[in-house]
């Protein structure tokens, strides 16, 4: 049986061992309480695998440093070599902590991502969300560098300060963005829903070759950018819409919403995603189904069927499993 006509029947039978009669505690508030102090560390595992045999792997590992802050250590891997149009992987580690009170929360983390032989990426993300039960809402900010590997232009190009980069010049570029976004939960005993949205705002890239025996250096748009760099960034664009990793390679916006329902120990979410690349803008649209089920002794279980439309993806189906536990 295939990874894909296998994957839904696994999907169903973990979450159906949600279903199962939960024990009774004698004291809930006491039973949670004694979960957060014998249950400090946190680790969660998840993979992906789309019909393009592109696959993705993530690893979490948190610690709770007291009943109201904690830190996190994330390390994701995604590999698009049996993509023809992309060919290459994509890694990154992110160091994050959060701080909870009464009513407010804040989050920070510093990450740093590389898509082998295109860019190396460093990256601070912060947040903050005012809760009132059942509701929250926050705001939410970032700030990315991304320095491309030195690549050789196929064609030349004639900047907007009349600057002429002929072909077979090898360049090196950086760019800087900021992201701004908001979002908005509310999360009942039975039913949930969230929705956030996402804006990156990007500089000139700032470019240097050499042309002739001198070293030159000039800023660049982005119709410039991608006419320097030709098929270089074309494999960026080719991923950056698909919905594999948790890279957010280059894209101009993006807006996030679903709704949950909850029975028992399973919880079953429909989320929707709409994204747009920054480079030649190509947008996709994905759509998803998660069963998240409590397998008990501190442990969980998430399944993921969704599919992806538009953005360049013309195998859009994908599958993703993940366990998390505490201990």
């Amino acid at each position: 049986m295939t990874t894909r006509k296998l994957a839904p029947v696994l999907c169903a039978a973990l979450c159906l061992l949600a279903l199962r009669p939960a024990q009774a505690a004698d004291d809930p508030d006491e039973e949670e309480s004694d979960e957060a102090a014998d249950a400090p560390w946190s680790l969660a595992l998840a993979t992906q695998v789309d019909q393009a045999s592109t696959r993705g792997f993530m690893g979490e590992l948190g610690r709770d440093l007291t009943a109201n802050t904690a830190m996190r250590v994330t390390v994701d891997s995604t590999d698009f070599s049996s993509t023809n149009q992309a060919g290459f992987k994509s890694n990154g580690i992110e160091l994050g902590a959060s701080h909870e009170w009464k009513r407010f929360d804040i989050a920070g983390a510093v990450g740093r991502w590389q898509d082998v032989d295109l860019l190396t990426a460093k990256e601070l993300k912060l947040g903050g969300d005012l809760r009132f039960e059942p509701w929250s809402v926050g705001l939410r900010g970032g700030y990315r560098r991304s320095d491309f590997d030195p690549f050789t232009s196929a064609a030349a190009v004639t900047l907007r300060s009349g600057i002429v980069v002929d072909a077979a010049t090898r360049s090196s570029c950086k760019m800087d963005n900021t992201s701004v976004g908001a979002d908005g939960r509310f999360q009942g005993d039975v039913w949930g829903a969230y929705a956030t949205f996402m804006s990156y705002q990007y500089r000139d890239a700032k470019c240097s070759y050499l042309a002739g025996t001198a070293l030159q250096q000039a800023r660049v748009d982005r119709q410039e950018l991608a006419a320097l760099a030709g098929g270089v960034l074309d494999r960026l664009t080719a991923v950056a819409t698909r919905r594999i990793g948790r890279d957010q390679t280059l894209l101009k916006s993006s807006i996030d919403a679903g709704a949950s329902w909850k029975h028992d120990e399973l919880i079953v979410s429909l989320d929707y995603s709409h994204q747009q690349e920054f480079l030649a803008g190509a947008a996709s649209n994905t759509l998803s189904v998660t069963g998240t089920a409590d397998l008990g002794d501190h442990a969980g279980v998430d399944c993921t069927i969704g599919l992806t439309r538009g953005g360049g993806v013309t195998q859009g189906g994908f599958v993703g499993f993940a366990l998390r536990a505490k201990f």
